[in-house]
């Protein structure tokens, strides 16, 4: 391995992440108004858009995990992209409760593509050198890229409705598959030697193998079921979000600002203190260390169910606003964190799998959870019930954090593996 090549690899990496979170945010920040006020969903049909795509992410995490594994990293990750363009685009295309559930359907197969094999991508091409240190450094350039977006939101919205930004998305999502096409390189990873297996076989093999070393290291367990737990909370607050704020709170009185234009103001005011937080969260936690690690992430979960609390119960637009922001603050800080935790330790023949499956446990939550609390605000006819249930739901992540911290209070999966 060449410094020159681990640093094209890099910086491929940090490109293709700020490319996705540019995309990504100019979408989410009109994608709920989109369905609210253009499509006219309900409460639990705004919920089913999301447990849609999380279905699909739950169905295909694993098949196209371990083809990360036992065919090319570098292929999963460009389709992956270009199948989230054809998603938004389909999305943004009508607005139709149909055709944003097959919008929903497309972009979470395609998600399932990359989630994994992006990480398991750069640990490889970078020899596993500073890996956490990298996930935060790509963290940054996302969140800075997508302040870009959402500040590109807003005139493209005004100008040509909230579809628009949907459509140049998933444009943006297709532009940026074709030039990985060209740029990405792939030089220091290779199938593991199939011995006269069948691709099947051989995928057949990396996925029981994967799960092997989850079954072999009992913190690898706990993750998992944190996110499962995370995600039977994390559907309903942020498919419900805008909701909240809308249908509760009346907007600051400022009749020359849409809508789009104050829900872009918090999403890009929660970007900038997030890359500032990640940046201090560099200087001061080691991400190598399994123990750091998870006394860092139980911080910040308690701040976030706290903050979930406050939203819920809010009085104020400025106090949902502020409460809302520092949500996305903590979620987006604790994110490339819990990336590095169960990173550590994998070897490279498994490592997108076990990230795949990770991301499954994750998708089942939000399939378990999400219905029911959109159901609940649907039936109560208020999404204040809903949000002080999205903090119950994330309270047993708590005991989970401590028991790993009491039962394995040194690195684990390091110690086991060597």
């Amino acid at each position: 391995m060449t410094l020159v090549g681990a640093r094209r690899a890099y910086l491929v990496y940090l490109g293709e992440e700020a490319a996705g979170n540019f995309c990504f945010m100019m979408v989410i920040t009109a994608a709920g108004l989109f369905m609210i006020q253009v499509a006219r969903l309900d409460a639990l049909q705004l919920v089913l858009v999301g447990t849609t795509l999380e279905l699909s992410a739950f169905l295909f995490e694993i098949p196209t995990g371990v083809l990360a594994d036992t065919v090319s990293r570098r292929l999963s990750v460009i389709i992956g992209t270009a199948l989230i363009g054809v998603g938004l685009m389909v999305w943004g295309a009508w607005p139709l409760f149909g055709t944003i559930l097959i919008g929903q359907v497309l972009w979470g197969i395609g998600a399932t593509f990359t989630s994994g094999a992006t990480q398991a991508w750069i640990s490889d091409e970078t020899g596993n050198l500073g890996t956490g240190q990298i996930y935060l450094r790509a963290a940054q350039w996302g969140w800075a890229a997508g302040a870009l977006g959402i500040i590109a939101s807003v005139p493209i919205a005004a100008a040509w409705g909230l579809q628009a930004p949907i459509l140049v998305g998933g444009f943006g999502s297709l532009v940026t598959a074709a030039v990985l096409v060209f740029v990405m390189p792939e030089r220091h990873w290779s199938p593991a030697p199939r011995a006269g297996r069948s691709v099947m076989r051989a995928m057949g093999d990396t996925m029981r193998n994967g799960i092997g070393t989850i079954r072999v290291f009992p913190a690898l367990l706990t993750i998992l079921a944190i996110s499962f737990v995370a995600g039977a909370g994390s559907e309903a607050f942020d498919r419900l979000r805008e909701l909240h704020i809308l249908s509760n709170f009346a907007l600051p009185d400022a009749p020359e600002l849409p809508a789009i234009a104050w829900f872009a103001l918090i999403n890009l005011v929660s970007l900038l203190a997030s890359v500032g937080a990640v940046q201090a969260a560099k200087r001061r936690i080691d991400t190598e260390s399994h123990i750091g690690a998870a006394k860092t992430l139980l911080v910040l979960h308690v701040t976030l169910i706290g903050l979930v609390v406050v939203f819920a119960l809010a009085v104020s637009f400025e106090m949902a606003a502020l409460s809302y922001l520092l949500t996305r603050v903590v979620r987006r800080v604790a994110l490339p964190i819990a990336s590095a935790w169960i990173n550590l330790g994998l070897t490279s023949d498994v490592r997108a799998t076990v990230h795949s499956l990770n991301a499954q446990a994750d998708a089942l939550g939000q399939i378990a959870g999400g219905p029911l609390l959109g159901w609940l605000a649907l039936a109560a006819a208020s999404t204040r019930p809903a949000m002080l249930a999205v903090a119950i739901i994330l309270a047993p992540s708590l005991y989970l954090y401590l028991r790993t911290i009491r039962l394995h209070g040194r690195d684990l999966i390091v110690d086991e593996v060597a």
